[in-house]
């Protein structure tokens, strides 16, 4: 019906897939091996096997040579602030608690994960394998690229410090880094499979328009594109439960990051008085604006999916002006259009937030009133 456009924008998301899936492989993340008679993926014990021993060694490994690094900048900032040192001790436990849950629950789920997976690699095998989506391309682009942002910043605050540079520190900080990298693979997966459920909307929209314009139309494809929206709708929500525990940590991090190191900033500044070089400050800055795109970008392809639901919703308005004799196309259209009202993709995170943009909006005002209210509870130690 279409034909892709295989510009330079697709290619590159096509490499940052690719990348993504042999880097997965490679630190024992996707426990599952693609059967190209069958076209599925399955499930490997042995992957998995693997993953966790891979996995167990790089978090000895960086506890061992990293965790005993002395930064002298933060230990002026614990011995002034005894607060920080306590904040600094949560936020340890909490990266920590993400790192087991998000490793644990991919292997675990591993099966029922195996599922989805299978359901939208036969989606894209029989009705969208020729066609593309612009969005789709862009949003892998901009989380792939967050990744490497997220890594380069890591590795300038870690240097930016005043520590002795040692053989262990920088075999440390690499094992840190795969840690850091297993978890936003792990969020790139989850990332990946909502574009899939949006990108398989978007193009039902866009077959809804075509169809609108001609003369003669079939129902059986409109009672189809019902079928297929009804499997998208179930995918999403099965798709939001295994990643929900993994996803909520995920974002609880990146925003007590973001919180935890401006309150170092002012302890650094204020209290104990040493001036903000213009190094420093831009350091600073990126690593912020970094995790905070990295952070938003994960409420952003939730709430792009929902909005193509609810264009399939509006695209379904246009056979109304259309004059038919056809009972069976105006029952389908309409069975479609009641579908389309009551059910529609939601990602309700273990029932307690729905993730979209007014949601995501909260969260960032939340953050700043929590940074007041460290401030205001230890404003006699700045």
């Amino acid at each position: 019906m279409w034909q892709a456009r295989r510009t330079w924008r697709h290619k590159f998301a096509r490499f940052n897939q690719w990348a993504t899936l042999y880097s997965s492989w490679a630190l024992g993340l996707f426990p599952f091996v693609y059967v190209a008679s069958s076209k599925r993926l399955r499930r490997s014990k042995w992957l998995i096997a693997y993953g966790i021993i891979v996995n167990l060694g790089v978090i000895r490994v960086s506890f061992r040579y990293y965790g005993d690094t002395e930064f002298v900048d933060l230990a002026e900032v614990y011995r002034r602030n005894p607060l920080s040192e306590q904040i600094s001790q949560i936020q340890t436990g909490l990266n920590l608690a993400t790192l087991f849950v998000t490793l644990f629950r991919s292997w675990w789920l591993s099966e029922e994960l195996g599922d989805v997976l299978n359901a939208l690699l036969q989606l894209y095998e029989t009705e969208y394998k020729s066609l593309d989506c612009s969005n789709f391309d862009n949003n892998v682009i901009y989380k792939s690229l967050t990744i490497w942002l997220e890594l380069i910043s890591m590795l300038f605050l870690t240097l930016g410090f005043n520590t002795p540079i040692s053989y262990k520190f920088f075999l440390g900080l690499a094992a840190t880094m795969a840690n850091q990298l297993s978890i936003l693979l792990l969020g790139m997966h989850f990332h990946l499979a909502v574009l899939y459920i949006y990108r398989s909307i978007w193009l039902i929209n866009r077959e809804l328009r075509v169809l609108a314009r001609q003369q003669k139309i079939k129902f059986r494809r409109i009672h189809d594109l019902q079928g297929i929206y009804s499997r998208l709708v179930a995918l999403s929500t099965r798709l939001a439960s295994i990643y929900s525990y993994q996803m909520i940590l995920f974002m609880l991090c990146l925003l007590s990051i973001n919180i935890t190191s401006i309150f170092y900033m002012l302890v650094y500044s204020i209290s104990l008085k040493k001036t903000l070089t213009l190094a420093l400050v831009l350091n600073f800055s990126q690593a912020l604006a970094i995790n905070v795109l990295d952070f938003w970008l994960n409420i952003a392809v939730c709430e792009l999916t929902e909005r193509a639901a609810e264009e399939t919703s509006i695209n379904l308005r246009l056979f109304n002006d259309r004059s038919t004799a056809d009972s069976w196309l105006d029952r389908s259209i309409t069975n479609f259009a009641l579908f389309c009202t009551h059910r529609r993709p939601r990602f309700n995170y273990c029932g307690l937030f729905r993730v979209n943009n007014a949601m995501g909006f909260r969260m960032i005002v939340t953050c700043v009133l929590y940074i007041l209210y460290l401030v205001q509870f230890d404003f006699m130690n700045l």
